[in-house]
């Protein structure tokens, strides 16, 4: 028998981990509920009589593309609100998120200069028509965002990818 683990957030349905065995082409599913209500990443029994059940097939064989990784953001204003907090506060968030009991992020984001999550605004080339960028500087990122990615390149054991871009 075939199990697959879905995980429900308060908007929509996600399918994560499918492990188990094949067994008459028949699956099992494992449903875990986050939600307002109080539950967080729960265990919850499948209800038979759902009105407006949607019935979803799955078949492995048929690929439409190539999932990359799943993560989040490194910004200026999480490392820094991250800074904030206490040694073993700090770890238990990071390795919730590259941990390998926790997410195990495989693909990150960075901005390039600010963006609308950092606590001010800045350019890594401040100087105006400085075309040879001589005063380009990452020295801010130094101070917040490169130090949180390198503890988290240090946690995960799988590693993970970083996309920079300009937000």
């Amino acid at each position: 028998m075939k199990r697959i683990s879905f995980l429900i957030l308060t908007m929509g349905l996600f399918a994560c981990n499918p492990q188990g065995e094949k067994e008459n082409d028949a699956m099992t599913f494992d449903i875990y509920e986050t939600s307002a209500a109080g539950n967080n990443f729960t265990k919850i029994e499948a209800k038979e009589d759902v009105e407006n059940a949607v019935e979803i097939t799955l078949n492995p064989k048929e690929e439409f593309q190539t999932i990359t990784g799943f993560g989040g953001s490194f910004t200026q204003a999480s490392a820094t609100l991250l800074n904030q907090l206490g040694k073993e506060n700090r770890k238990k968030v990071m390795d919730a998120y590259f941990g390998d009991e926790g997410s195990k992020y495989s693909l990150t984001r960075t901005h390039i200069n600010s963006c609308d999550f950092s606590t001010h605004h800045y350019s890594y080339a401040e100087v105006e028509g400085d075309k040879e960028l001589k005063n380009f500087t990452i020295e801010r990122d130094k101070e917040d965002i490169i130090p949180m990615i390198l503890e988290a390149k240090e946690i995960s054991s799988d590693g993970f990818e970083v996309i920079s871009s300009p937000w």
